[in-house]
């Protein structure tokens, strides 16, 4: 009689990952050994599976979890950053900061395959908005430059467009 052994791949479960650290940092909490709350809790394990989804996918090569992954990571950050207020955020710079988590994740997505070229579009798009609200909210640059630059050059985005259709890989 055979026995058919199937060999685990290098792959371990994200979710598993999260619910342990979660799990040992809300038992830490109670014993005071860990001083902050769940949500904090929440978010930096968060931050880890996702940052962690976002590594194991880079190896085993799958392209949707690339994305996802490090989406989760640098939304993470960026509430870890609102919770322990080493920036001062407003109710409505959310939008923004989501916005420039979008495009870094697109950013990583076009790394993890840089010959696609429309990756770039939407991290112009939602990196490009997080970045000038920032800008204009630090006061580095004016409201009315910054809507003169984007009422000028905004056909850039187009020939970008056109760019990543040219150089776009042909399906067969």
């Amino acid at each position: 009689m055979e026995t058919i052994t199937r060999k685990r791949s290098g792959r371990f479960s994200i979710f598993g990952i999260f619910l342990i650290l979660l799990g040992a940092g809300l038992i830490l909490s109670k014993l005071n050994l860990l001083h902050y709350n769940w949500g904090i809790i929440l978010w930096v394990c968060l931050g880890i599976a996702g940052l962690t989804a976002a590594v194991q996918a880079f190896i085993t090569r799958r392209r949707g979890v690339v994305f996802w992954g490090s989406f989760l990571f640098f939304s993470s950050i960026a509430m870890l950053v609102h919770r322990f207020e080493l920036l001062d955020f407003a109710p409505w710079d959310f939008p923004a900061t989501f916005s420039l988590a979008l495009g870094i994740s697109f950013l990583v997505l076009f790394f993890y395959e840089p010959r696609r070229f429309g990756v770039l579009v939407p991290v112009l798009l939602f990196g490009g908005y997080g970045v000038l609200y920032y800008l204009w909210w630090w006061d580095v640059i004016d409201w009315f430059e910054m809507k003169h630059y984007v009422q000028t050059y905004w056909p850039v985005l187009i020939i970008f467009w056109g760019i990543s259709l040219i150089f776009r890989p042909r399906r067969q």
